[in-house]
């Protein structure tokens, strides 16, 4: 991979561009589509419930997922030591899973489209994009390193998360200026 450059227009916004080699734009979309699998599947799992339905609020899991890698994506909103009431984390995880789900399945989106559907590698993204750019590569780091399930060969795990760290170091050291 090539960091990343930022490229300024006179009549334009400015875009983050890289490019990739076949096997690693292969791997990001692969990590993509396994992360944004598992998240759907865990929103899709949530139960019913007919007052949230009623409300048109948003409801979902009471509980923190079993499998630890969507456990690191979605973690409990109360941390050890902190005061604790009476289903105040479950309550909290009821109400905000779900839009935690949306928010990160948009940012994984975002790699998607970039990468595009003819197997393109050469990436380029508005301010915007990248922002988003950076927070799915950061949950892809985060599922692949908690033993989560991504096809990552013929290269192994270790590889694919230094290869990640330095492309999130890359555009965030080019859009932090």
């Amino acid at each position: 991979m090539q960091p990343w450059r930022k490229k300024k227009g006179l009549m334009r916004q400015v875009r983050f561009q890289c490019v990739l080699e076949p096997l690693e734009r292969e791997i990001l979309g692969n990590m993509s589509s396994t992360v944004a699998e598992a998240l759907i599947a865990r929103a899709q799992s949530s139960p019913k419930d007919e007052l949230a339905e009623m409300t048109g609020l948003s409801s979902g899991h009471k509980e923190a997922p079993e499998d630890p890698a969507l456990a690191r994506l979605l973690p409990d909103f109360e941390r050890d030591g902190d005061e604790e009431f009476e289903g105040d984390n479950s309550l909290l995880r009821s109400f905000h899973e779900n839009d935690i789900i949306r928010a990160k399945l948009s940012n994984l989106q975002v790699v998607n489209t970039a990468l595009g559907p003819d197997g393109g590698v050469e990436i380029n993204l508005s301010e915007e994009e990248a922002h988003a750019w950076v927070a799915a590569i950061n949950d892809m780091r985060l599922y692949l390193l908690t033993e989560g399930q991504v096809d990552t060969s013929p290269l192994d795990i270790d590889t694919v998360a230094e290869w990640l760290a330095y492309n999130q170091d890359s555009l965030l050291d080019v859009l932090l200026g």
